[in-house]
């Protein structure tokens, strides 16, 4: 068994599930696991529920890599050296940027704070609209609400939101982000925002997106899923739905994903820091589903598969190294 037991059957098949995906798996561990299987009804019973949950996913395919991202060389301008100015002028410009920042990243905040719903890390909270519609909102999230005669308007300061519309013709639904806005076509969609980036990914129907400089996608279509900032807008691409709406079951979902990447998902649920010491390890492979309800129990698991060493320090640092 692993060495530290997660209080439900679930959990303990999630475990399990991470551990016997590894290519480092040990006789012994197989062993543990027959035994494990076998001790009640419900490990078998939880056991089933998360390879149901498994076989509900697509096999990937290169369909569902997109390749919309490029890259340019572009021919080197020449260079070019500033005039001199005077020394106490840049140091007053220093300080006006330094104050245009810190203002930026206040605003940014207390905008969050003062949010109609908003949630700590960890958390999750489901809200009911006036008008019959839902937002599901993920960790460390913040979403505020006006509706008009004219409009339904979300705006999404900062996280993650699951929306699902209720139809109202004469009232179109919009989430307002940083970089730009999504008007519901009839539709359930996700929404992530993080330091200006907006990737959304529709569920029911379809959505428009237009961002801050004008660009539109008219059309996102259900499975699909596209990125934009507030002066950029990928392509779409498709999305394995059953993994990108595991969230909202509480729940994670990796196959074949970096450690790193990984580590980057589960930090969004736990306060504090996961740090990779050792470089060798970022790439190293998880396959796995984890709840996002105990992250501890996600980082138990990935040392009992992978050949890592977790250290907790203290109650907001966590250490990875190689064994």
């Amino acid at each position: 068994m692993p060495d530290a037991q997660p209080d439900s059957a679930e959990q303990q098949a999630m475990q399990w599930q991470a551990i016997l995906s590894s290519d480092l798996l040990s006789d012994r561990q197989s062993r543990a696991f027959e035994i494990w299987l076998a001790e009640k009804p419900e490990h078998a019973a939880a056991w089933q529920s998360i390879n149901d949950f498994w076989t509900g996913l697509d096999e990937l395919t290169l369909a569902d890599i997109s390749d919309h991202d490029s890259v340019q060389v572009l021919e080197r301008p020449p260079l070019q050296i500033p005039k001199a100015r005077p020394r106490y002028l840049n140091t007053g410009l220093a300080i006006a940027a330094s104050l245009l920042l810190t203002l930026g990243l206040f605003y940014q905040q207390l905008e969050f704070y003062l949010a109609d719903y908003r949630n700590s890390v960890g958390r999750q909270q489901q809200i009911t609209l006036a008008d019959g519609s839902g937002i599901l909102l993920n960790t460390a999230s913040a979403v505020s609400v006006d509706f008009s005669a004219q409009r339904r308007t979300a705006t999404l300061h900062d996280g993650e939101a699951y929306f699902t519309v209720a139809a109202d013709p004469n009232r179109p639904f919009v989430v307002q982000t940083a970089a730009g806005q999504i008007q519901a076509l009839g539709t359930a969609f996700d929404v992530k925002q993080q330091a200006g980036h907006v990737s959304v990914t529709v569920f029911e129907h379809a959505v428009k997106i237009t961002n801050a400089a004008g660009q539109v996608m008219q059309k996102l279509a259900e499975a699909e899923q596209l990125d934009f900032t507030r002066n950029s807008l990928t392509a779409a691409a498709p999305i394995n739905l059953q993994r990108a709406g595991a969230w909202h079951k509480q729940r994670m979902v990796f196959q074949d994903q970096p450690l790193a990447t990984v580590i980057a998902e589960l930090e969004r649920y736990r306060p504090g820091n996961i740090l990779i010491l050792d470089h060798a390890i970022k790439h190293l492979p998880i396959t796995g589903v984890f709840g996002i309800a105990d992250t501890d129990i996600a980082l138990q698991a990935i040392e009992q598969s992978l050949p890592i060493k977790v250290r907790k320090i203290g109650e907001h640092l966590v250490l990875l190294s190689a064994k």
